[in-house]
């Protein structure tokens, strides 16, 4: 299943929101369908991600919530390392971000890793 740039964009900036609003209101969170949409440690909101609609990737969550359970389960290198530093997201706690192998093809592109590394300078 194609999904457009501006369409993945606009869920995962709308996942992201909701998740955000949800904690900040003190919504519980669950595997309920009515809770907010997951969002995992690479930063995309598991709901918006082209690698959990072509069934690549379960969802998982923040790199410093998750059980040593979730993280062997699950195989990811990025929750993995996201696991080990005990941070919740790549693209906001970890320096290493727009220079990290771990995240090409999970989800982002080599170019946009590329060009956020030339914005963050």
């Amino acid at each position: 299943m194609k999904v457009s740039r501006i369409s993945f964009i606009v869920n995962s900036v709308a996942g992201t929101a909701a998740v955000g609003l949800s904690t900040a209101f003190g919504a519980e969170t669950g595997d309920s369908a009515s809770s907010a949409p997951m969002v995992a440690a690479c930063g995309i909101s598991c709901s918006a991600c082209p690698l959990l609609k072509a069934e690549k990737c379960k969802g998982c969550g923040a790199g410093n919530a998750v059980s040593s359970e979730m993280v062997t389960k699950k195989n990811c290198p990025v929750l993995t390392c996201a696991s080990m530093k005990k941070i919740a997201f790549c693209g906001t706690d970890c320096k290493m971000y727009a220079k990290c192998g771990k995240l090409v093809g999970r989800p982002y592109a080599k170019e946009f890793l590329d060009k956020i590394g030339s914005k963050l300078g």
